[in-house]
Parts: C-alpha cells; structure tokens; sequence
C-alpha cells in the first residue's frame, strides 16, 4: 500500500471546475430530461381526458323528478327549467279545445 502523506500529491477541487462540470452536465441532459417528463405529462393529460365518465344524462333526471310524487317543488322547477318547459305562460280559459273524433 502506499501512503499519501504528502498534500501535493493528492488533486486539489477547485469550486469553479466542479461548478462547471454540474452546469455542463445540466446543459448536455437537461433539456432531454425536461422534454421526457413533458411527454410523460401530456400522455397523463390525454389519458385522463379520454378515459373520463360522461356526465349523467340530465333529461333523464329531470323526467324522473317530474315522474315522483314527492320531489320538492325547487327540484320540480329545476326540471322543468333543465327540460325547457315554459312555467310562465299564462293559460286562458278558452284556448283549450277539445279533440273532434
């Protein structure tokens, strides 16, 4: 084995070669480290947004709130708002016919 008593001997670091050879590195990989994880970012985005559950089907609430005996009437009027169904139209006595057979 060999001793290395001497200082001299031993290669000194010196901050300024150990700051460039990080920003070195950092300039070589890192752009290629960035785009990577961009990519992988963009397939998470497209994945979640193709596999999302479609909403629920709001007409078909909207008929069974209307169909129940006992939905409140706020869930009433939301129906009937979430359908289209006019609430505000006067009816007038005579407008209504009877069918002929």
């Amino acid at each position: 084995m060999t001793d290395l008593d001497d200082e001299e001997e031993l290669p000194q670091s010196i901050p300024l070669r150990r700051w460039r050879l990080v920003t070195g590195a950092a300039i070589a990989y890192g752009p290629s480290i960035i785009s990577i994880g961009c990519a992988f970012a963009a397939g998470y985005f497209a994945y979640a947004a193709a596999n999302i559950k479609p909403p629920a089907d709001i007409s078909t609430l909207a008929v069974s709130i209307l169909k129940s005996g006992n939905a409140p009437p706020e869930m009433r009027m939301w129906a009937t708002d979430a359908l289209g169904i006019p609430t505000d139209i006067p009816v007038t006595v005579g407008s209504i016919k009877p069918a002929q057979p």
